[in-house]
């Protein structure tokens, strides 16, 4: 096809000497580890690539006016383009999908080393919070033991002291017992000496008084204290 629009950017004729060169590399083998081959092979990519862009960039310029001859002739040069790159865009493809099986198997096995790493670290951690788990709920064991031990001492001292408080009760209370026995029997005595003096008294002044024998003043202090005579009582 006669290049008409796009003779500024390429000829018909550079396109078959584009071709002829790429068809040298069609299933060509080409160290691409080989820094002097893969970068001419880059170069002549980049080459045909930077066509394209220009190609691309003229082919919506250009639009404008020639819309359909434009859209004809620039899918047919890119087609020619693509087939003259591929080639070098095959060898370049091939390059980076071996590249990244290398990069994906280096990063897997670091990602396995660190996941080996993590997974170490997890267990040691495992480890520690099951003893830091076990130790605390022996702790709390021993805590708990101690808390009743000492609630048992606390009851059995309660315990003691009640039963101390309730002897010291019973003792105080017949201490009071006695007490209230004795102070009675006292006030009996003291009641019976009063008496007794109040009688004396009484006694004498019949003898002193009245003129009566001790006999006869006895007899006497005797019925009134019993009430046999009417209207007559000693006062206390």
């Amino acid at each position: 096809m006669e290049i008409q629009i796009f003779k500024e950017i390429t000829t018909a004729d550079y396109l078959a000497e584009l071709k002829a060169e790429s068809d040298k590399y069609t299933g060509l083998y080409v160290d691409m580890n080989n820094a002097s081959e893969r970068k001419y092979v880059k170069e002549k990519a980049e080459l045909v690539n930077g066509l394209i862009k220009k190609l691309d960039r003229a082919r919506i310029d250009k639009s404008k006016d020639y819309k359909q001859q434009v859209e004809k002739e620039a899918a047919s040069i890119k087609e020619q383009l693509e087939i003259i790159n591929s080639p070098f865009t095959i060898l370049i493809d091939d390059y980076k999908a071996e590249r990244k099986k290398i990069l994906d198997a280096e990063k897997a096995r670091k990602q396995a080393v660190l996941d080996a790493e993590q997974l170490e670290r997890d267990h040691e951690l495992a480890l520690f919070m099951n003893s830091t788990f076990e130790s605390d709920r022996e702790k709390a064991r021993q805590a708990e033991i101690e808390t009743e031990k000492a609630r048992e001492i606390e009851r059995e001292e309660y315990a003691a002291q009640q039963v101390k408080l309730a002897e010291e009760r019973q003792a105080a209370l017949l201490a009071a017992e006695k007490q209230e026995v004795i102070n009675a029997e006292n006030a009996r005595i003291a009641n019976l000496e009063h008496c007794a003096s109040i009688n004396r008294l009484a006694l004498n002044n019949l003898i002193d008084l009245c003129g009566l024998t001790p006999t006869q003043a006895k007899d006497v202090v005797k019925a009134i204290i019993k009430n046999k005579i009417s209207n007559v009582k000693i006062n206390y």
